[in-house]
């Protein structure tokens, strides 16, 4: 009998990497960082579900489980939900919209 995972995929916070001036003095961009915040379980959203933000509707793309141990993530954060813990697999990449912590866990809406 196979069993069923609970979160199956993996959350990252994308960090930017620091931009830094060459030597013609052009700006470059830095190389961002994915750091694992925890493990999570993502679930797409095809209802059309909308969450005023400051006063702007955003169609959510995604709802991602996570456990009640995760730590909060910012409104409009970059993340990216991963099939692995190297996270080589991207599953989806995006903005957080939301973010919730409730009795028995946490969500994110993407």
């Amino acid at each position: 009998m196979a069993s069923v995972k609970q979160y199956p995929h993996f959350l990252f916070l994308v960090t930017p990497g620091e931009t830094v001036r060459n030597e013609d003095g052009d700006f470059v961009a830095g190389t961002p960082t994915n750091t694992l915040l925890s493990k999570c379980r993502e679930e797409t959203d095809g209802r059309g579900t909308e969450i005023q933000v400051g006063g702007i509707a955003h169609k959510v793309t995604s709802l991602i489980q996570l456990p009640k141990s995760c730590p909060d993530v910012a409104l409009g954060a970059n993340v990216v939900v991963a099939n692995d813990a190297e996270c080589s697999d991207v599953r989806i990449t995006g903005c957080c919209l939301n973010f919730k912590r409730d009795q028995l866990h946490a969500r994110l809406w993407l």
